[in-house]
């Protein structure tokens, strides 16, 4: 088969028929051969694992993809600096990273090797120059984040799914509805198997182990079989075994068609020989490319002996990092020619492949013309999203809801403070309603409304989504969906736990406060409360999603106490104290003054009758609901006009947050170097712009 053609699916009853799901040994040739046709047609030397497993050469039912090779000239990445201007970190390196080859990107720390990762990655590629080709082609980015995919090194699993659960939702999102549930089913069934992952498909995230956490995070980006893997220190966490047994299946990986790059630290002697190729970065410099079998006789040929007893992957670290003199890196940058000699051999200081030629660089850098050089080798329609906007949408609503139901623990813990406060909130304001005499205590009511829906809504946000924003970041980054139905989909799984919630706790206080029992004035509290709490979890998500944990509950609740005192802000001045029109102004942009006016509306508004005045009393000067409303100073009150505001600070509030976290997950910053600075110096004077949690 020819690495240029589409691999057809398989109808699922030839397959079913064929397959054989024995593990006897005497079956072994067959699931080989199922195996073969999967998805990768490698044209070059047949690569066999070393792991003592099988060659894996791709995923059932999904088309197949060409060898992959990255290869970088002149790379060169910059950040602005407050003290010296400009920080280069990558200096005009070169590299060549092969399919079917695992990769170790290493160095000591600071060198810069998560920086060329992140480069090649697609990350904040607008601070790198250079030229970066892809089978010989000019690099585009947003072509090649659909054919690659980065597994962080913390990274976020859902506790509330299984692993197999977690697998089908990815299946879902990244397959769409090209393949029946059946064939989901049969590629997860391969994945899992793969990485030794079977015994546990049906354990819960939050007890998964480690190793385990590691090579789910590997397999949930395996689901629709990408070329191109990016890892950032996949065994950081993990004790010596179950790194030993994630280096085996990346290798394994690799070995069947896929190029997996990995920064790594300091890996054992063990691990260090699992690696196909070695790249070494230091001060920003390509010190070594090459096989990590060869690490000796390289150190060798620049003066310098490893000790038979010594790791060489902690020598030439020690090496690069001056431990022996600072004159040898530059004789190691000189050897490979700051990457130039694709892999160097002891045979042969300059190269057992040749060196490319800057010639053969091309490219108009449009994705267009781009997908038009890769048609030989890469159907365009195969980077397109197989799940339409609606699948996506549909999906992580159903994805919100399980892990809002899951989570019992927290659902209990709301409706027992909902009813809590439902009961003490009832029990002071009792009988104040249609009371005359107790109408001012009224008037704090609905301040209690406005109070508990600011913070109701809004804190649980600004404990959570910065948290959350960390899958989203991963789960957005490898095209698993686009932004904008994730978002509609965390609106819509908010609103009926909080119209329940709402309805509970409007009717226990509305009653127990003896409110009018009018259904009407009813509908317009609890649409004020409704609107409200929106706006809340809408200003709770766009503080979040830029801050930390602890800057989120430190901002979230100074920025509220404003808006309250705005709120209430020229309260008892009456017609004859007028309020400045700067305050009117300031007043006008605190949302829980124009939900205040609207609650008043509906309690007092659209002609009220007269309130009770007890037989005990001589004279209730509150009787009069319109002589209220004056001394209060909401003379101009006006329930749609209210609402009308609500709606729009909803509209406002929820677009604002959607940009801010479109601009936290972009992968590009600003050109401009003067915006580069601004935001350097926050960062590094108020650290409110950093996400380090």
């Amino acid at each position: 088969m020819s690495t240029n053609s589409i691999h057809e699916t398989t109808k699922l009853d030839d397959v079913a028929s064929d397959r054989n799901y024995s593990t006897s040994s005497g079956n072994s040739s067959c699931n080989t051969s199922d195996l073969n046709e999967i998805s990768v047609d490698y044209n070059r030397d047949t690569l066999t694992s070393t792991d003592g497993g099988s060659t894996i050469d791709g995923l059932k039912y999904l088309p197949k993809w060409p060898p992959v090779d990255i290869e970088f000239h002149d790379l060169t990445y910059t950040v602005p600096d407050l003290t010296s201007g400009t920080k280069t970190i990558l200096k005009n390196i070169h590299g060549l990273f092969r399919s079917h080859e695992l990769t170790a990107i290493m160095g000591p720390s600071g060198s810069g090797k998560t920086t060329l990762l992140n480069t090649l990655a697609g990350y904040d590629a607008s601070k790198a120059n250079g030229v970066i080709t892809i089978n010989g082609q000019e690099r585009n980015v947003k072509v090649f984040r659909k054919m690659s995919r980065y597994i962080m090194q913390n990274e976020v699993l859902d506790p509330l799914f299984t692993v197999r659960e977690a697998m089908m939702v990815a299946a879902h999102l990244k397959l769409g509805n090209e393949l029946s549930i059946m064939q989901k089913h049969e590629i997860i069934d391969e994945i899992l198997d793969m990485l030794r992952l079977k015994k546990a498909e049906n354990t819960y995230g939050s007890r998964l182990s480690g190793g385990e956490k590691k090579r789910l995070s590997v397999a949930l980006e395996l689901v629709n079989n990408p070329p191109v893997i990016f890892l950032d220190e996949p065994t950081t966490g993990l004790d010596d075994l179950s790194s030993s047994q994630c280096i085996q299946l990346l290798r394994r990986i690799a070995h069947s068609g896929r190029t997996v790059i990995c920064s790594i630290h300091t890996p054992s002697a063990k691990l260090f020989q699992m690696f196909d190729n070695v790249y070494i970065v230091a001060n920003g410099l390509c010190a070594y490319q090459g096989p990590g079998t060869n690490i000796v006789r390289y150190v060798e040929n620049i003066g310098l002996s490893c000790p038979v007893t010594y790791n060489p992957a902690d020598y030439i670290i020690e090496v690069t990092a001056g431990e022996y003199g600072p004159d040898y890196l530059d004789q190691m940058v000189n050897a490979v020619e700051n990457g130039k000699v694709l892999r160097w051999s002891p045979s042969d200081v300059q190269s057992t492949y040749s060196k490319p030629s800057t010639d053969s660089h091309v490219g108009t850098g449009t994705e267009s013309t781009i997908m038009e050089k890769f048609f030989e080798e890469i159907n365009p329609k195969l980077l397109k999203s197989k799940a339409s906007w609606g699948l996506q949408f549909r999906i992580l609503v159903i994805r919100m809801f399980k892990q809002m139901w899951r989570d019992k623990s927290y659902i209990r813990l709301k409706f027992y403070m909902i009813i809590l406060l439902g009961l003490v909130v009832g029990g002071i304001y009792d009988g104040v309603g249609n009371d005359a005499t107790k109408a001012l205590f009224n008037f704090g009511f609905a301040i209690t409304i406005m109070i508990a829906y600011l913070y109701m809504p809004m804190m649980p946000i600004l404990l959570q989504f910065p948290t959350e924003i960390r899958s989203l970041k991963r789960e957005y980054f490898n095209q698993w969906y686009r932004l904008t139905p994730y978002y509609f989909a965390m609106i819509c799984s908010k609103i009926p736990i909080m119209f329940i919630l709402a309805t509970i706790y409007i009717t226990m206080i509305y009653i127990l406060s003896s409110q009018p029992l009018e259904i009407s004035r009813f509908m317009m509290v609890f649409a004020v409360a409704i609107l409200v709490g929106l706006i809340s979890d809408s200003i709770g998500v766009l503080i979040s999603s830029r801050l930390s944990i602890v800057n989120s509950m430190f901002v979230g609740p100074v920025v509220s106490v404003p808006m309250i005192l705005l709120s209430i802000y020229g309260i008892g001045y009456g017609r004859e104290i007028p309020i400045p029109l700067i305050m009117k102004i300031l007043m006008s942009f605190s949302y829980l003054r124009h939900g205040l006016e609207g609650v008043m509306a509906a309690l007092y508004g659209n002609n009220r009758g007269d309130t009770l005045c007890p037989d005990t009393e001589m004279f209730c000067m509150f009787k009069k609901s319109a002589f209220l409303l004056e001394l209060l100073g909401f003379t101009e009150l006006n329930y749609l006009t209210s609402i009308s505001f609500l709606i729009a600070y909803y509209l406002l509030f929820t677009t604002a947050a959607f940009l801010m976290i479109k601009h936290r997950l972009s992968f590009t910053s600003s050109n401009l170097i003067a915006v580069q600075y601004v935001m350097q110096f926050v960062k590094k004077n108020f650290n409110f712009s950093a996400y380090n949690y």
